[in-house]
């Protein structure tokens, strides 16, 4: 019995040791090595399909207004981008200040968020921030790791033949990859997103003030979702303020600046940490 463990064991590392050789990919833009188990034909699959289900569960926005910027701003994204995906962008009636990108480029943005962007530069940070988790392939490679980490506990289950050991192995996993790998996720699509809103003609200081803004909210109604995947910290600020002048280098290269683009409205008001109530006059870059 203990040779038949070891054994699979071995074709269980083995298997393990030549997916990790195999499956290496680079970021664009970051040049991160990144594991990937899954096609990319796979992950587009995958996405149309929850797509589909989404279209299902949510109601279309017919507000006119943010049906015209997201397609602006889609386009114009998509445009710099160059990339083949079968583009699809859509507002969903709902209150919450959110957004999301699908592998293969179904973006979706529910109808709170326009209470809270204030011109089309804005849009395009939070779109094109989005759309940057799919370009980098941060859903697959989720998969990826979680497929790994449950061949890792299966091979924690063959051996001691306990399944709090396998539990163990598990938790381990989540604190010592899952985790960082979910904060490097968020800080290289901060970095592509400014990238590629830079390339679409709109000014990367707008990111800037934008992410600034949500840094002090603290209300949990429509913000509640965004805010508890997107932490905002001093740290990301500084982070993204770092990386301004690469993206500047795209902005002065793009043949048509959009400066802030089309405003919608300059004076939003957010509740912020002291529960008072602040009015932010954003001023637009320059163009």
């Amino acid at each position: 019995m203990a040779k038949l463990c070891y054994n699979m064991l071995k074709v269980t590392l083995l298997i393990m040791l030549i997916v990790l050789t195999n499956a290496c990919r680079s970021v664009p833009y970051t040049n991160r090595c990144q594991l990937l188990i899954l096609s990319e034909s796979k992950e587009q699959e995958i996405g149309v399909e929850s797509w589909e289900q989404l279209k299902k569960q949510y109601k279309k926005s017919t507000n006119e207004r943010y049906n015209d910027a997201l397609k602006r701003v889609g386009r114009n994204l998509s445009i710099a981008i160059e990339n083949d995906y079968d583009w699809e962008f859509i507002v969903f009636d709902n209150k919450q200040a959110n957004a999301f990108c699908l592998p293969g480029g179904k973006v979706g943005v529910f109808s709170g968020l326009f209470d809270y962007t204030a011109n089309d530069a804005e849009l395009a940070t939070v779109v094109g921030h989005e759309i940057a988790h799919a370009i980098a392939r941060h859903s697959g490679e989720q998969i990826s790791q979680d497929i790994l980490k449950n061949m890792a506990s299966t091979a924690a289950g063959i051996v001691l033949e306990s399944q709090a050991a396998s539990a163990l192995t598990q938790a381990t996993l989540n604190v010592g990859v899952s985790l960082p790998y979910s904060r490097k996720h968020e800080y290289e699509a901060d970095h592509l997103g400014l990238i590629f809103m830079a390339k679409a003609g709109y000014h990367p200081q707008a990111a800037l003030n934008f992410w600034k803004k949500f840094g002090e909210i603290s209300q949990v109604g429509a913000f509640e979702v965004f805010l508890s995947t997107h932490p905002m910290s001093e740290d990301r600020l500084e982070e993204l303020q770092k990386l301004l002048p690469e993206a500047m280098k795209y902005y002065n290269e793009c043949k048509f600046k959009r400066g802030t683009g089309v405003q919608y409205n300059f004076d939003i008001k957010v509740k912020i940490k002291s529960d008072t109530t602040r009015t932010y006059k954003l001023k637009p870059p320059p163009k």
